[in-house]
């Protein structure tokens, strides 16, 4: 199906192979015709001085993705001043889409854990539907384990892990392959010299290799 399209965003820093993966067999299950990965400008969850610059972050997932055309990587999130929230974000991406197309959000469980926190959380889940990418340990099972119940009896239990609101968004809750890498761990064997071939795609290695990012000799790599 065309216009179907998911938008998976994070800091990607670095994007992995993880992070393919679980956008492939997102993609795949539910037949988006494209996933848009979005880094992050600076997640306030950061520490200061974690993550590197993000024009660097941003030319690591255009390499890691540009052997697959059903993949395409954003920057609107990086463009704004001021912060960047998802709703705005979903409005950006709602304005492009094409008549009859349809928004799919891919996040992990953690974040919808923490979905009530988001900015204006009750006008955004209704915007598009919401994948909720599921592990073993840390799944979900309805929309009342990260929200109140008042806001989770909108929804209705379609079957197969799907829940849907009256307005027609959907919440879907979907197993993928549980691929045990972390940016952080990347980070932690790049800065002692460690390899992280077949868990970073080989031209974002080659990128942050020529650039000396994540590691000790790259003291202009990180942003302010």
């Amino acid at each position: 199906m065309m216009n179907r399209i998911g938008l998976l965003g994070g800091s990607f820093n670095p994007i992995h192979i993880g992070h393919l993966r679980v956008a492939e067999e997102v993609r795949e299950a539910l037949e988006l015709s494209r996933v848009v990965f979005i880094p992050l400008h600076v997640p306030p969850h950061k520490e200061p001085g974690e993550i590197i610059a993000t024009h660097h972050r941003l030319a690591m997932a255009e390499l890691a993705i540009e052997d697959n055309d059903a993949f395409a990587v954003s920057d609107i999130e990086t463009k704004r001043e001021d912060k960047s929230y998802t709703l705005y974000t979903l409005r950006h991406f709602l304005k492009e889409l094409p008549p009859g197309g349809e928004l799919f959000f891919i996040l992990g469980t953690d974040a919808f854990a923490e979905i009530t926190t988001w900015h204006r959380w009750r006008e955004v889940l209704p915007m598009c539907h919401f994948v909720v990418m599921s592990r073993p340990g840390k799944s979900f099972a309805q929309p009342g384990d990260a929200m109140p119940a008042a806001y989770a009896e909108r929804y209705r239990d379609k079957g197969d892990g799907v829940w849907q609101m009256k307005e027609g968004a959907r919440l879907i809750f979907l197993p993928v392959t549980p691929l045990e890498i972390s940016s952080s761990d990347i980070r932690r064997r790049l800065r002692a010299g460690g390899s992280v071939r077949y868990l970073v795609p080989d031209p974002a290695i080659g990128y942050l290799e020529q650039h000396g990012l994540y590691g000790t000799t790259s003291p202009g790599a990180i942003e302010e």
